[in-house]
């Protein structure tokens, strides 16, 4: 859930996240640690004279690893293929194949 948040936030401030980054891996991070650092001075630097603000906390990023394509697992498409199967049958509701 936190990834997904901030993604959202990230994705709100940079354009590059609204489209496939067409770039090796290794460049991807460099692009992802690079915004989040940036968002983060941004924050720090307009959001409150220096005086209000706390000095802030220094923060270890974390390796990020390669997660390879964006194909989902076999165990998701089995996930995805259940439910898709109950809701189509027994958990269906009335008013589902209703087309606007």
């Amino acid at each position: 859930m936190i990834v997904e948040n901030t993604f959202g936030i990230l994705s709100a401030q940079w354009r590059m996240y609204q489209r496939v980054i067409g770039t090796s891996p290794g460049n991807v991070e460099k692009c992802v640690k690079a915004t989040c650092v940036l968002h983060n001075f941004m924050r720090w630097t307009m959001e409150s004279p220096a005086a209000e603000r706390p000095a802030p906390k220094p923060v270890d990023l974390q390796p990020i690893r390669r997660v390879g394509t964006n194909n989902a697992t076999r165990e998701a498409i089995h996930v995805r293929e259940t439910l898709a199967s109950y809701f189509s049958a027994e958990g269906a509701v009335p008013w589902q194949d209703n087309v606007a």
